[in-house]
């Protein structure tokens, strides 16, 4: 065992199970049966035993070690060898990245267990990300005879597989703090996860008449209440550029990476929630994969929310005089609807008024907006460049979309202190970054400021 080893056992290795096994512990529903898959020497199993005497525990893995801290049995790899539903909970710490395929295992633990899945595993998401995983694999894992296919998933893809799974994700952490100062700057960041995901169902798509009151010529559409006349923001040659720039699917993961970002998954699953400004409502179809069941969305565009297919209620409504009674919602939720306001400031505080209107006491406020930093500068630049629009239909899209809506974006990205002055008039910011050309808000509802 050379230097890196050592010091990565004695500094490293010790402190991670030990901090695994505190945060872990934590996941697991009271008097669960529980398999630990690819355990080692089962270990880190036997810490959460330890914290939890509750729960009964045992795992499986390719090489069954002479002594170990749990009973452990051999499988290969691919097929868990015990029945379905055997088991209340199954739990994978860093075993996934060490597969060829994830999904054939993850498969297995949804049959074998009877409510959750519990993983700890990394993110490949980050300024050189993917070497410093395989790095951290190698000093940790190689000199074990441990197998190395660096098989590391963006977030989009875990999230992707949970939902292809039927998976809802009941918790979600990054900030795992696994490894000690300094080399948490290095190994730490945003590389690790652990996420607890339920096997409920998740809520099916509504079946009932889907509107209220029909448009005319439109017939059976999603459940829709047209409260307001489409106005003029909604130009055809928008909406067809919006349409082509992104698949619903594509939009659907940005928008769950999104809600994961801001804390979503530890907001109760039975909130009222309304996204305001939420188009075809992919948006909302990324709080149902998250499970979230009691949804309503808000648009202008009559023609957008016919393209929404989920349980959730849409209105055709103007966002400055929202169809909601006083105190009825628990988060209102806004991406990327605020910049097409026409008149700033005063539309601008008429939104935010209706959100602080009908949001409970202490209720949730997000907003996630274009920004005027760096990077959305060189956006601009590339969709400027009539070679970059030949070459991707994307970037062609994102330009038409900003020359349809200059006045209204141009407006919102110049009046920065404006914004932000009347976000925190109405709300309590518990979070508010600027980055890679978003602004991200997320406050609680202030008390008696609504106009």
């Amino acid at each position: 065992m050379n230097f890196v080893n050592r010091l990565h056992d004695q500094r490293v290795h010790n402190r991670r199970v030990r901090v695994l096994s505190e945060q872990l512990a934590e996941l697991i529903p009271q008097g669960a049966r529980v398999i630990d898959i690819g355990c080692g020497d089962g270990l880190l199993a036997h810490l959460i035993k330890q914290k939890r005497p509750d729960i009964r525990i045992r795992g499986v893995d390719l090489l069954v070690r002479n002594q170990t801290h749990i009973p452990v049995e051999a499988f290969d790899g691919r097929l868990i060898p015990y029945a379905d539903a055997s088991f209340d909970v199954v739990t994978f710490v860093d075993v996934l990245h060490h597969t060829e395929d994830p999904m054939a295992l993850l498969r297995e633990a949804v049959r074998v267990s009877s409510k959750a899945i519990v993983i700890k595993d990394h993110i490949c998401n980050g300024l050189l990300a993917g070497p410093t995983l395989r790095f951290m694999d190698w000093v940790g894992n190689a000199h074990h005879g441990v197998t190395l296919p660096y098989n590391y998933w963006p977030q989009w893809k875990w999230l992707e597989a949970f939902d292809t799974l039927g998976l809802t994700i009941e918790f979600w952490k990054k900030d795992l703090s696994l490894y000690p100062w300094p080399a948490g700057w290095v190994f730490g960041r945003s590389l690790h996860f652990a996420a607890r995901l339920n096997l409920e169902a998740k809520p099916r798509k509504s079946s009932k008449p889907m509107f209220d009151a029909p448009l005319p010529g439109e017939g059976s559409k999603p459940d829709m209440v047209r409260i307001a006349q489409p106005d003029a923001c909604c130009a055809d040659a928008w909406e067809a550029a919006y349409l082509r720039f992104e698949t619903p699917e594509q939009e659907i993961r940005k928008f769950t990476r999104r809600l994961v970002e801001v804390g979503a998954v530890r907001w109760p699953r039975d909130a009222e929630i309304v996204e305001l400004f939420c188009g075809r409502g992919n948006g909302l179809n990324a709080l149902s994969k998250l499970g979230f069941t009691r949804l309503a969305g808000v648009d202008l565009s009559a023609s957008l929310l016919a393209q929404y297919t989920g349980p959730g209620k849409v209105y055709v409504s103007d966002c400055r005089k929202l169809p909601f009674d006083d105190r009825s919602k628990d988060i209102v939720i806004i991406q990327g609807g605020l910049h097409h306001l026409l008149t700033l400031p005063n539309d601008l505080e008429q939104t935010l008024s209706q959100g602080n209107r009908v949001l409970k006491n202490d209720g949730l406020f997000v907003v996630v907006e274009p920004w005027l930093t760096p990077f959305l500068s060189f956006v601009h630049a590339i969709c400027r460049n009539s070679i970059a629009k030949r070459l991707s239909r994307k970037v062609d899209a994102l330009a038409t979309m900003i020359h349809y809506e200059q006045q209204t974006y141009e407006q919102w990205l110049t009046q920065s202190g404006a914004i932000i002055n009347l976000l925190q008039k109405y709300f309590n910011a518990d979070r508010c970054s600027f980055a890679w050309g978003k602004l991200i808000f997320v406050g609680r509802r202030k008390d008696g400021v609504h106009k």
